[in-house]
């Protein structure tokens, strides 16, 4: 991923239950790398310890790296001038959308590395950005932990294993827990495997677009369904969108089920670009309300973008 004994992290997330920060901080602890515990702080105390300690790497999940990043500015300082060079982040799909990819390392001016995994299955990630895991106009690529974790994809409906190089659910075997060991546990999240040797040297197996779309995320909209990944690529790819957006199903008069993104922009213009992009990815129709900026709001740990008022 890059980071090196040399290197300062700053740990924007809370020291919770959740494997997050406790697993990053024994890594890096491993790796001799100085941390900055930033549990129990709100952005603010944030945005000041970066300005004045000068961290080389955050660690945060990407909705709070966006958000981390905007109160800096809204402050008068400057992330993509801040001394940090790596966004470090886990918790939802970052790497593998590449307008939200795009937005973060603009915003810091910093390349953006992720690391996958679940709670259930280990204490560590599970899943890692390589050096080489964005070269070229490929897809990213992440890369694996086959020396401690039995990795598999099995199909969405049958739960049978893919062939090849064929897309499926990731179904991990974990190997190095005593407290929570799990026997092909399905953390249920769609990807394409490559057992191709790495640029970077590496022989693990590599996740070919990263980790796009949880199976228990579908959303089924009078027969046409889609992932929130789809629609977050969508919304960002109209320029000048707020970091915020949010996507309502809902039912109406006629009793038709119908979305609705809710997106921040300073033109009300902007609806139809953002519908035609929806209909584009998704090959449906939805409406679209253009609210002004710093009407949602921001997001503080992982975003919650779907709202479901459907009528049963």
């Amino acid at each position: 991923m890059g980071i090196r004994p040399r290197d300062t992290v700053f740990v924007c997330s809370g020291y919770g239950p959740h494997v997050f920060a406790w697993g990053v901080q024994y890594a890096l602890a491993r790796m001799n790398v100085a941390v900055i515990p930033g549990g129990g702080m709100d952005a603010n105390m944030r945005a000041m310890i970066v300005e004045r300690f000068e961290p080389t790497v955050i660690c945060a999940t990407p909705s709070y790296a966006l958000h981390l990043g905007r109160v800096m500015e809204e402050a008068g300082l400057h992330p993509a001038k801040s001394s940090v060079r790596l966004v470090f982040v886990g918790g939802e799909p970052a790497a593998g959308i590449s307008n939200t990819r795009r937005r973060l390392e603009d915003l810091w001016g910093a390349k953006l590395v992720e690391f996958y995994g679940c709670t259930e299955a280990a204490p560590h990630a599970g899943g890692f950005s390589c050096t080489a895991s964005d070269l070229g106009d490929g897809p990213v690529t992440t890369h694996l932990l086959e020396d401690v974790q039995i990795w598999e994809l099995v199909d969405d409906e049958s739960k049978a294993p893919v062939a090849a190089g064929e897309r499926g659910l990731t179904v991990c075997t974990n190997l190095s827990s005593e407290s929570s060991p799990q026997l092909r546990f399905l953390v249920g999240d769609y990807a394409t495997f490559n057992t191709d040797i790495c640029e970077c040297g590496r022989t693990h197996v590599r996740a070919v677009g990263g980790f796009c779309g949880r199976f228990d995320d579908l959303i089924n909209l009078r027969g046409i369904k889609m992932y929130p990944v789809q629609l977050e690529q969508a919304v960002r790819a109209v320029p000048g969108i707020g970091d915020e957006y949010e996507i309502v199903l809902a039912t109406n008069a006629d009793g038709l089920d119908i979305m609705t993104a809710r997106v921040e922009h300073t033109d009300p213009s902007v609806a139809g670009q953002v519908m035609s992009e929806i209909r584009a990815r998704c090959e449906i129709r939805a409406d679209v309300e253009v609210l002004a900026p710093g009407t949602l709001p921001m997001t503080e740990f992982k975003a919650r973008r779907v709202r479901d008022e459907r009528k049963a």
